[in-house]
């Protein structure tokens, strides 16, 4: 809590130079409205006023011991305020109408300020309607009704951070739509370093979850960046610029911007971007050939060429290939490598680190005939200080599994636009992710628990809530100086808890305490559910400076024994069905006894449903390998077991694939775009409608709807539409008075492209329609189904649906067969996948 409030400015400013960071927390409260003023009574414009306070407070921030005397502390920061106010004003007055929104209210601002143009404030609502529904709605209840932050959080029922964020950013759109770019420069800088600025900027888009603006300002550096002269640095700068946008906008990857990317980054020799086209030139090759590849032709080009830290990527997923072949010796030769090239402060380096001690405990696991299977999930992890805050930065590295509990526990306390810990934040605040998606709130700092490494207290405890990538509850428990002491975690409809077992710290360093050499192991709280685990999971810093922390994961499984349980069976049949024998080659292994032994042990409906529907796969997977079964009569092809749990939330129907069911065997290497059987590939059209849109339906899909595009993470839907009123005819029957749904996705592989939907009342989706290729199609159509329900994608306990690709030939068959089971935890659709094809027309193809 602030307690300042009744010590003068003189004592205020002596406490902040010596380092009360809340004494200059209540001089900016008290002199905010005058420093404000005076800055709006330059610019006549609230945003600008707005930019040029922020700039007032921090460059008197940075220059407070030059301030003679402290008692005139609120003249002296106003002073800065017309300064960055006129320094404003000249460089956007060419760009810049006057764009004010109304009187700043409550604000010391001189009776000279006359009102707005009716024309101006015209044309600023006209800019305003065109925000998203959200930030528009919140910028007009503050800017055009007058209200309060904590009115609108009232209004909205939203928190008060997810109001200041929607604020920030309609304020920063619509400079934009002004032409105005955040301001990042400095009169003495030179235009290259302005320009840099503008790039690193850029590349902080990466911690949002949204990147709704990128393509905007993406386009705007990008033409910064292209009309500097030609030197290295330019270079370096447009290769690192045009890679965002190869990550971020579909329209950009394409063979024409990676040569450009390729040709920017040698010219500039930047080393970083060099790392992504290493990737994508050995990602063309497999197996042994990619292996040759990498030793032969990129190892000595990356030496020769002065390239450490690619040369040392290299080396490091060189070591990777070895590893799936079972290699662990030669893997560990390549990983020392890595780190005879690196410094500790390079991400690689950690990763190496983490990889040795990996592959040493998966060559004792293979030699201990106890042990199962088992996996070791290794990365290094990079932390960047912004701002005062701490941010998660990259995390390369391999062998993340899907069953059991996720051990990264500091990526999953960042899932709110990467920030892993502001401590200005307070007990009670909440921070809202750029999507809206994800809320961060500071619980308490009082709490106290109990670990394996013994007994915390006045612990602050900080919530994730909201859903990204399976995970939808994460509560981390901080203890000063020694860091993470417990963490709970939900995904994917699990929940577990781990604990600090050991930890080697300094004592120093606040709530996440980071120094070389820190160390902290975890185990989880109770045991696991299938089986009997061994884990380790450990984190040690490697590397820290005032501006970033690099730190080794090792979290390594070793299952020795799965419990005579109904999950235990199920859990074994699903992780032990196949196993590598080569980096791209697996074989099936037999887990018929534990198929078995899980119908004799389900009790529940779901569970007899879930282990009929998952055997039927697993069996016709076996019986469809000829190595298996030699006297096969269909190859397998494309077969697929999915559990699915079904969500609803305002008026959407979507589903979450729950990772530790689902199991696969597919074979369709041969089969491209000119092949009968690529349309058997679309037995996953409920996928391509959930990611293309968001959800499976949305109440708000009635004839007429249309939006022209949505964008979610580096996939874009453009051109959807709702159409009514038409009559589809499919094996199933005849169905009156559809919808159908027709949209442009791009996305990756045979997800893009032009879909098609029909849904029928009570039913749902009835036929699916997406042209490939030239004058290729591929429809899947209702054949079964049992059951109706209410609205156009029912999801009632019991509800079956079966659908078959259309005009299938040599010998192709494919089918998805869907079947909703609810319970009092929910609703679950199991998914059955079946691509095939005949023995002789497999043969005969395959000769070819």
């Amino acid at each position: 809590m602030n307690n300042h409030f009744d010590k003068t400015d003189e004592v205020l400013v002596e406490l902040t130079l010596l380092g009360d960071g809340t004494a200059y927390e209540e001089l900016v409260t008290r002199h905010q409205r005058a420093v404000m003023g005076t800055a709006y009574k330059v610019t006549k414009n609230r945003f600008s006023a707005e930019d040029a306070s922020q700039d007032a407070f921090v460059s008197a921030w940075m220059n407070l011991c030059e301030l003679r005397d402290a008692s005139k502390f609120g003249a002296w920061v106003c002073s800065f305020a017309k300064n960055c106010a006129r320094t404003l004003e000249r460089h956007y007055r060419a760009a810049i109408p006057d764009i004010s929104l109304d009187t700043l209210e409550g604000f010391e601002i001189a009776d000279e300020d006359e009102p707005f143009a009716e024309d101006d404030l015209e044309n600023v609502r006209r800019s305003v309607d065109l925000l998203s529904e959200k930030i528009r709605e919140t910028v007009r209840l503050h800017y055009f009704e007058g209200k309060s932050v904590a009115e609108i959080a009232k209004i909205l029922s939203v928190p008060v951070g997810t109001v200041k964020w929607r604020l920030s950013e309609g304020r920063k759109q619509l400079r934009k739509g002004y032409g105005i770019m955040e301001k990042t420069y400095d009169e003495n800088e030179s235009l290259v370093a302005r320009v840099m600025r503008q790039v690193e900027a850029l590349k902080l888009w990466q911690l949002k979850n949204d990147k709704t603006g990128f393509e905007e300002e993406y386009r705007a550096v990008l033409a910064n960046v292209e009309a500097l002269e030609d030197s290295k640095e330019k270079s370096s700068m447009l290769a690192d610029t045009l890679l965002r946008g190869y990550w971020w906008l579909p329209g950009e990857k394409n063979k024409e911007v990676f040569e450009r990317i390729k040709k920017s980054a040698e010219d500039g020799h930047n080393d970083d971007v060099m790392m992504t086209v290493a990737y994508m030139e050995h990602e063309k090759y497999s197996g042994e050939e990619r292996i040759r590849f990498m030793r032969e032709t990129q190892i000595p080009y990356y030496r020769e060429g002065g390239y450490p830290k690619t040369l040392a990527y290299i080396w490091f997923w060189l070591g990777y290939e070895y590893r799936k072949k079972g290699e662990y010796e030669e893997a560990i030769r390549c990983y020392e490598q890595v780190m005879n090239i690196l410094t500790p402060s390079d991400v690689y380096y950690a990763n190496a680190k983490s990889a040795i001690e990996g592959e040493k405990r998966s060559i004792a696991a293979e030699k201990n005939h106890d042990v199962i299977r088992y996996n070791a999930g290794v990365t290094g992890d990079v932390y960047r200080k912004i701002n005062g805050k701490l941010y998660f930065w990259e995390q390369p590295g391999y062998g993340a599994s899907t069953d059991g509990a996720n051990g990264s526990l500091f990526w999953n306390m960042s899932l709110c636009d990467g920030l892993m810990l502001d401590e200005s934040m307070k007990t009670g605040d909440t921070v809202t992710s750029s999507d809206e998606k994800i809320t961060l709130t500071y619980l308490k700092n009082d709490g106290a628990c109990d670990t394996p490494a013994g007994h915390f207290e006045n612990c602050s405890v900080y919530i994730i809530d909201g859903e990204r990538y399976g995970l939808t509850h994460c509560e981390t428990w901080l203890c000063d100086g020694v860091g993470i002491v417990r963490q709970i975690v939900t995904r994917h409809d699990d929940s577990y808890e781990w604990v600090l077992s050991s930890y080697k710290t300094s004592g120093k360093g606040g709530l996440l305490p980071f120094e070389a050499g820190n160390r902290w192991e975890y185990a989880l709280a109770e045991r696991e559910a299938t089986g009997i685990t061994e884990r380790e999971n450990i984190f040690e810093v490697t590397a820290c400076d005032a501006g970033s922390v690099t730190l080794s994961n090792m979290n390594f499984m070793a299952v020795t024994g799965y419990y005579d349980t109904w999950e235990g069976k199920t859990a074994e049949a699903r992780y032990c069905y196949c196993k590598n024998i080569t980096s791209d080659d697996e074989i099936l292994c037999d887990v018929s006894g534990a198929m078995k032994r899980a119908e004799e042990l389900a009790v529940t409906k779901r569970q007899k449903l879930h282990t009929a529907i998952a055997n039927k796969v697993m069996r016709r997977i076996f019986e469809t390998d000829p190595t298996i079964n030699p006297d096969y009569t269909e190859k397998g092809r494309w077969n697929f077991f999915e559990y699915d749990a079904i969500k609803k939330s305002d008026g959407k129907i979507s589903c979450d694939d729950l990772r530790k069911y689902s199991f696969e065997w597919k074979d369709m290497s041969d089969c491209g775009r000119k092949c009968v059987g690529y349309k058997v590939l679309y037995s996953f059209f409920f996928s391509i409608l959930q990611d293309a849109a968001g959800c499976l339906w949305s109440d708000k899909w009635q004839d007429g709807y249309h939006f022209d595009e949505r964008k979610s993470g580096k996939y874009v839907t453009k051109n959807f539409n709702v159409k009514g009123g038409e009559t589809v005819v499919t094996p199933a029957g005849t169905f009156e008075n559809c919808l159908r749904v027709s949209f442009d996705f791009q996305a990756w592989g045979y997800f893009s492209g032009r879909s098609e939907y029909l849904f029928a009342d009570g039913v749902g989706i009835v036929r699916f329609e997406h042209p490939y290729g030239e004058d290729k199609c591929a429809v899947w159509q209702l054949t079964e189904y049992k059951g109706t329900g209410k609205g156009f994608f029912p999801t009632d306990d019991g509800l079956f649906r079966r659908y078959e690709a259309d005009a299938l030939s040599d010998g192709w068959h494919g089918s998805v067969e869907y079947t909703f089971d609810e319970d009092e935890t929910g609703t679950v659709m199991f998914k059955n996948a079946l691509g095939n094809q005949d023995r002789a027309d497999y043969e005969k193809m395959k000769k070819k």
